[in-house]
Formats: structure tokens, C-alpha cells, sequence
């Protein structure tokens, strides 16, 4: 969004200079007298519209799958072992005269430690193809588009008729949702199911122990976007550029430094508020969400339900808080790397899927004729 803004604030700014308008009225005296051979059909962009649109889906398919399914599947997954028994013959014993018995047959357990499936993207590729076929690479998805619409119209209500600020509308949105965005954390994770989707919504007395985790979650995403913001105000950002024009000037090394490390401390803040509050909370609603998994439903990965709940009764009062806390302590430093390599991963594959994108629109727009293009773009500004 603020690349957007500063997008703007330039060409607002080039726009009412005299030199960029007269250019662009020269500009559109060229198109005027190259003739018919520099003309332009709306046609022959759409090449480049329809390759923009699907490499736009592409992207939207990765950020779906990667971020939304597959990293609920890694929130929730527990550690498995195997165990291998194995019934052997004392190392004395003559193995011909010898006939097993239990009281002479000596007994070996192996415990292997599964590595999770979370772990290898191959894997879970492969384990959700297993499930569901192709399509279940998007498992969910349809949920998910429902409780984007009723999120739209339940804030949209809510800053209308009560006038409240954008983080208040976020927190009471997402409360009224709970048991929507239950449903599409239960569609992710579990086995494709035999009920219609008002039945598998799960009972509204059964969603207390929703309100804190999601109260935590919501106040994490605020903070990661506010408090970036806030240190902008409290460090002076806005002059950034005329202080650093000003300390080049000047060779002022010690300004220079002082403003790098100024600017350094907004990412820097937002990167330590996702990775130590915003993920571990995202991670204790999916898997208080998936300890709510009705009976009959089953999840597609380990996960230990009962070392999460525990002795904790769920109608008791205080049960929110203590599972808070457990889920909360659940999600270790394992499965916090594993959830930082399936990000990276990601945003790799997006950036590499952009380039290509680029590329191939680049490729078609030099076939259909740049210089037309271009003289075709800068009259349409000049009009």
C-alpha cells in the first residue's frame, strides 16, 4: 500500500510539471502523424492480459497452498515414532536344538523417529495428492472464499453503523466468525468429509476456548502492521529523504549511519513481531482449532490431540487459558524452523514464477511492437 501511495504521490507530481505535459503532448503529435503503421488494436494486448492473468492465478495458487494449507498441516503435526518388535534367540542359545518359546526368546524394540511430512514439500505434495487428488491442493479454498465475503460484509456493517476504528472492527469481526474460520482450518486438515457444511460447523458452546487465541491473534497481526508504522512517526522517517540528501551533501557519515539504522529498525521490528508473536499465535489458534475436531472427523497428518488437551476440561472454567498456554508451549523451536523453511520456500517460488511472468509478458510485448506501445500509452496520457 505505501508503495502504492508513493507510486502515485510521483506521478501526481510529474503530471503538474509543464516539461512532463509538453512531452506528452509531443509524444501524442508523433502517434498522430506516424500514421496507420503505429496504430494499436485493443487486441493485440490481450496476449500479454491473458499470460498477466494466469501468472496472477499461479501466484495466488502457491500463496494458497503453501501458506494457508500445507502451513496448517505443519502448525498441527506432531512428532511420530515407529516402534519395530523383534523376537530373537539369546546369543547363547544353540539356534538348532533350540525351539522358541516365550520363556527363552529374548525381545528387541526399536523406536525410530518418523521425520514429519510437513518437512519435505515433495511430501506433503504427494501425501495430499494421496487424499484427495489433484485438487486437493486447494482444500478449502471454497470455505475459505465464504469466509472472506462474510468477513467483507461484517466489518463493512460494523464501521458503518458503529463508526469504530479499523483494529476494533478486525477484533469484533473475528470473534463473530470463529466457528466460520473453524470450519475452513477442520476442511484443511482433515480427511474429506461425509457431511453437508452446516453440519460439520461445530456447536457454538463448544467455541469458548476460540475467544483468547483469536483475540491473540488478531492483536498480533495489528501490531506487526501498527507498530512499523509507529516507529515511522517517532523516528522522523517522513524527512528521510531530504535528511539523506542533505547528509550526502554534507559527507556527514555519522548522520548517514544513524539514518541507516533508523530505517533498518522498521522492517527489523515488523520481521521480530511476525517470527516470535505473530506466527507462534497463528499457530496456537490452528491447533486449539484442530483440538475442537469433531469425533468423526479425522486429520490428515499426526497430530496428538490428547497431549495438547490433557486432564484439561473444556467446559471447566479457566480451561481457555490453560489450553492457550498449552498450545502455545506445543509449538516448539522445530516446528517454528520448519515453518520458516515452508515461508522461504514460498516466497521463492513466487518470486521465481514473478520473473518468468515478466519474461514471457516482456517477450510478447517486444512481438506485438514496444515503440508502438509505448507512442500508443504516452498519446492515451496525453488525451
Amino acid at each position: 500500500m505505501l508503495n502504492h501511495i508513493v507510486r502515485r504521490g510521483v506521478a501526481h507530481l510529474q503530471e503538474a510539471t509543464p516539461e512532463y505535459m509538453a512531452r506528452l503532448q509531443q509524444d501524442a503529435e508523433l502517434y498522430e502523424k506516424a500514421g496507420p503503421d503505429m496504430e494499436v488494436s485493443p487486441e493485440e494486448g490481450l496476449p500479454v492480459l491473458f499470460t498477466a492473468i494466469v501468472f496472477f492465478l499461479i501466484l495466488a495458487s502457491i500463496r494458497y497452498t503453501l501458506g494457508d494449507v500445507v502451513a496448517s498441516l505443519a502448525m498441527i503435526e506432531s512428532p511420530s515414532t515407529t516402534a519395530i518388535v523383534e523376537q530373537k534367540l539369546p546369543a547363547y542359545a544353540d539356534e538348532e536344538l533350540l525351539i522358541p518359546t516365550e520363556a527363552n526368546v529374548d525381545v528387541e524394540i526399536t523406536v525410530i523417529n518418523r521425520k514429519p511430512i510437513t518437512a519435505s514439500l515433495c511430501a506433503t505434495m504427494r501425501h495430499l495428492r494421496s487424499v484427495g487428488g489433484f485438487f486437493a491442493r486447494w482444500r478449502g479454498l471454497g470455505v475459505n472464499m465464504l469466509y472472506g465475503v462474510a468477513y467483507a460484509l461484517v466489518s463493512s456493517i460494523l464501521s458503518g453503523t458503529l463508526g469504530l476504528g479499523h483494529t476494533l472492527v478486525s477484533i469484533l469481526t473475528s470473534l463473530l466468525l470463529v466457528r466460520l474460520h473453524m470450519l475452513w482450518t477442520h476442511t484443511m486438515i482433515a480427511h474429506p468429509p461425509t457431511k453437508s457444511l452446516l453440519q460439520r460447523i461445530v456447536p457454538r458452546s463448544q467455541c469458548k476456548p476460540l475467544i483468547l487465541p483469536t483475540l491473540v491473534y488478531v492483536a498480533a497481526q495489528q501490531a506487526t502492521f501498527l507498530v512499523p508504522l509507529y516507529l515511522v512517526n517517532l523516528l522522523a522517517l517522513k524527512n528521510f529523504p531530504d535528511d539523506t540528501l542533505g547528509a550526502i551533501q554534507r559527507d556527514d557519515c555519522a548522520t548517514l549511519t544513524s539514518l541507516l539504522l533508523r530505517a533498518l529498525a522498521v522492517p527489523l521490528a515488523a520481521a521480530l513481531i511476525a517470527l516470535f508473536v505473530l506466527l507462534p499465535a497463528s499457530a496456537t489458534l490452528t491447533r486449539i482449532e484442530a483440538a475442537l475436531l469433531p469425533a468423526d472427523m479425522q486429520p490428515i497428518v499426526a497430530f496428538d490431540r490428547a497431549a495438547l488437551v490433557g486432564s484439561i476440561d473444556l467446559t471447566a472454567r479457566g480451561s481457555s487459558r490453560a489450553l492457550f498456554v498449552a498450545a502455545w508451549r506445543s509449538f516448539d523451536g522445530a516446528a517454528r524452523t520448519r515453518m520458516l523453511k515452508l515461508y522461504a520456500k514460498m516466497v521463492g517460488a513466487q518470486i521465481a514464477v514473478a520473473l518468468v511472468g515478466m519474461q514471457i509478458m516482456a517477450a510478447e510485448i517486444y512481438i506485438i511492437g514496444g515503440e508502438r506501445l509505448t507512442v500508443f500509452y504516452t498519446s492515451a496520457r496525453a488525451a
